[in-house]
């Protein structure tokens, strides 16, 4: 892999991991569209960390306190009132369910990975949700366990290529009249174990492998993680001013792309 190729999947990568979009439906697709090869393992390991760290960066005090509230609820039966305490097992939850899914459609997900066709339905069916969710009102609840159920089943369905994980997370804490900035916030802390535990499994598959690293890897890695940040700040505001409209029909717009590709 040339360290063109590196950079384009970088950005691929750090845009479209938060973004409504679908980072591994855009992946399939651009593999297909320009004849990428496929990144070696331990190069997409990388990848995910470069983005993983983005969101620890972006959600650091939030995750410091309300880790900090978690613990302490362990031990003293008055602080299990704070929102830290809820958040907690709330992820807690949704991570089992994500696991439980995720496994369960594992093989039909790497299946569905090479068939465009597949892809493109997969974006269908985000643009769907996207559009839907400018429909739901805003609401006004914390976060709860029925929101980490909700959005631990709809991360666990977003394996599939083309279902956006941000996107699906996020509109299942809506529906759960979760506010916009908990939903927001929410996503994206329960992503964190499901990415960790992703990374760590790939990283020993990697290693025992015993691939190289293509060229350009470590400013690809920086480009990932500048990308992710202006990606998460790009995507708060799409989630508290409900302007999913348009990444709806940017969905439907590679999707229609998606089509082609696999008539062709």
């Amino acid at each position: 892999m040339s360290a063109l190729h590196s950079l384009v999947l970088a950005v691929l990568q750090g845009v479209t991991e938060f973004l409504p979009v679908s980072s591994s439906g855009h992946l399939a697709l651009a593999q297909h569209l320009f004849n990428l090869e496929e990144q070696p393992l331990v190069f997409d390991v990388y990848l995910h960390f470069a983005t993983m760290m983005a969101t620890i960066v972006y959600f650091f005090f939030d995750i410091v306190g309300l880790l900090k509230e978690w613990i302490l609820g362990l031990f003293f039966r008055e602080r299990r009132k704070s929102a830290g305490w809820t958040y907690g097992w709330a992820v807690i939850l949704g991570s089992f369910l994500t696991a439980v899914v995720a496994f369960a459609l594992e093989d039909v997900a790497t299946k569905a990975f090479g068939l465009p066709l597949a892809v493109s339905c997969g974006l269908v069916v985000t643009a769907s949700l996207l559009r839907w969710a400018g429909r739901i009102p805003a609401g006004n609840r914390e976060v709860s366990l029925w929101t980490g159920l909700a959005a631990g089943l709809a991360q666990g369905l977003a394996v599939m290529p083309g279902i956006s994980r941000s996107g699906s997370t996020i509109v299942a804490s809506l529906m759960t009249g979760a506010k916009r900035e908990e939903a927001f916030r929410f996503s994206f802390l329960l992503s964190l174990p499901a990415i960790m535990g992703a990374t760590l499994l790939e990283g020993m598959k990697a290693s025992k492998m015993g691939t190289s690293l293509p060229d350009g890897w470590l400013l690809a890695c920086t480009v990932a993680f500048v990308c992710g940040l202006l990606s998460l700040h790009l995507m708060k505001r799409v989630v508290i001013f409900g302007k999913w409209k348009y990444f709806a029909l940017y969905c439907l717009l590679v999707a229609a792309l998606g089509f082609a590709i696999g008539i062709i």
